[in-house]
Formats: structure tokens, sequence, C-alpha cells
């Protein structure tokens, strides 16, 4: 209660700096993970700012804008948003000083995985590792932008068509390059990989649970798991503990290689993990 108060005292403080506008004079759209900064800018092209309110490797599950930031993304015009909680937290802050903020939640329509993910709804948000479903989002987000500003509307529309063409030639290739792995079983820090593990055929074994760290029983279930179903591959997060997965890939002899699916660089996110999955054992850590 205390930082929502102080997020208020922050806005009113600052009133005067307030404008439609982000600082470099482009409408401000917000998104709350950096992967859908990348499909945002490019649907809108270089006429608005994108900013994105969770930093490189923080962990968004937990995270807590301060005041300052939450003073920087004030300006923001549309947010799209991905269920995380300190959306809740900050929006009636955000939407005081700006009661026409338009938000979308990205989550709209999209069957959701249950995974023991992230403790607040157990339900796992990492929807845009299928390229399928960041195809429907690109579309949800097209969609918002149309009608914000018509104007632009038949750009928006053009550039969605290319953005998405480039999805399906990424899904196409990732299938191809997937369908002739044996092993279909990873180990993983988080469980952000249930999207990605549905489409192309595979199963994730994660380490943490409930968004929390194992308890050594927890291990040892896991490594018995890990045991029964062999598994060549470890997928260590930036933004969560590994000791765990790092532990257990190297009691089952499984390679352990450092991902980050929060990475705003979509395309190279999908394909280095189509790349580690095929060849776990080089350059592993």
């Amino acid at each position: 209660m205390f930082r929502i108060i102080s997020y208020f005292c922050v806005l009113l403080a600052t009133s005067s700096c307030f404008q439609k506008k982000s600082p470099d004079h482009k409408p401000m759209l917000l998104v709350s993970i950096a992967p859908y900064q990348y499909l945002t800018e490019q649907i809108a092209g270089d006429d608005f700012t994108v900013y994105v309110v969770v930093p490189p490797n923080a962990n968004p599950h937990s995270f807590e804008p301060t005041s300052s930031q939450t003073l920087k993304i004030g300006q923001a015009l549309i947010w799209f948003q991905m269920g995380e909680p300190f959306e809740k937290k900050i929006l009636p802050v955000l939407q005081s000083k700006n009661p026409s903020l338009v938000t979308k939640d990205l989550r709209d329509g999209i069957p959701m995985i249950g995974e023991g993910c992230c403790s607040v709804d157990q339900m796992d948000r990492h929807i845009w590792l299928s390229p399928r479903l960041a195809a429907v989002q690109a579309v949800m987000i097209e969609e918002v932008l149309s009608q914000a500003f018509p104007e632009y509307a038949s750009f928006f529309k053009e550039n969605l068509a290319k953005l998405t063409a480039s999805l399906a030639a990424l899904d196409s290739e990732i299938h191809e390059e997937l369908k002739k792995v044996e092993n279909r079983s990873l180990l993983v820090s988080h469980p952000a990989f249930g999207y990605f593990c549905k489409e192309y055929g595979f199963t994730q074994l994660s380490v943490e649970y409930e968004g929390k760290d194992p308890k050594p029983q927890d291990l040892a279930r896991i490594r018995k798991q890990a045991e029964r179903d062999p598994m060549e591959l470890a997928l260590a997060l930036p933004q969560y503990n590994n000791k765990g997965v790092q532990l257990i890939a190297k009691e089952v002899e499984a390679a352990v290689h450092f991902i980050d699916p929060y990475s705003p660089d979509y395309f190279k996110t999908m394909r280095t993990l189509s790349t580690l999955i095929q060849h776990p054992h080089d350059n592993c850590h």
C-alpha cells in the first residue's frame, strides 16, 4: 500500500511532465515484457516508441516498478499486458493521470496451459514461445493499434501481413528441424517452455514449481524422474535460480545451456532454442 501511495505522490508532484507523447515526440506504446516490444515495433513502425516495463534479466513474475519507472511510463497511450502481478498494482496509478489509457490483455482468447507456474494463478503466460500463437497475438496488437490510430490502419495491416508470414516461416523451419530429434524431454530451471513443447512435441521437467525454488525432497523427486526419462538438454534462465537445474543436469549428464526467453530478439531466441535441442552438447556450460 505504501508503494502504491508513493506512486501517486510522485505522479501528482510531476503532473506538468506528462504529455500525450514521449520525450522523442513519438506516441508511447507500452509492453510488459520484451518479446512483445519486437512484435509491436514490427507492426507500429518507426513513428511510435515502444517501451518495455520489465528491465532485462528481471523476473517479470515478481517484478515491481519503482516510482521513477512508473513516472516514465505514465505517458503511454496503449499498454499490451500479459497478466503479470505488477500490472494490476500500477494500472490505477497510470489511469489516474491518463484515464484514456487503452489496455489489451494479449492472453485473450488463447487456451492457457496450466504448468504450476508463477504462483499467482498457476497458468503459463509464456505464450510467445509458440510462433503460431505469437502470430495470433500480433493480430490483437494490430487491431488495437488500428482502432486507436485509424490513419495508420493500412500501414499496420501491411506490417502485420509481413510479420505473420515471417512467424509462419519460422514455425515451419522449427518443425522441420526438430522432427528428427529422438530425445523429446527438456530439463528446465523455470517452466517457461510449455507452449513451445506443446507445439513441437516435447515435454519439460521443471526444477522450480509454483514460483518456488525446490526443497531437497523436490530435488530428489525430480532427479528420479530425470533418470527415468533420460534428458540431454538442461535450460537455465538468467532471471531465475539455476543451482537446482545445474545440480540435476550434472547428475544425469545433461548439457546445461543458458537461454533468455524474455529477450527482445525474438527470432534469434527461437532459432537458438531449436539449435540447442538439436545439438545439446555443443558449447555447453
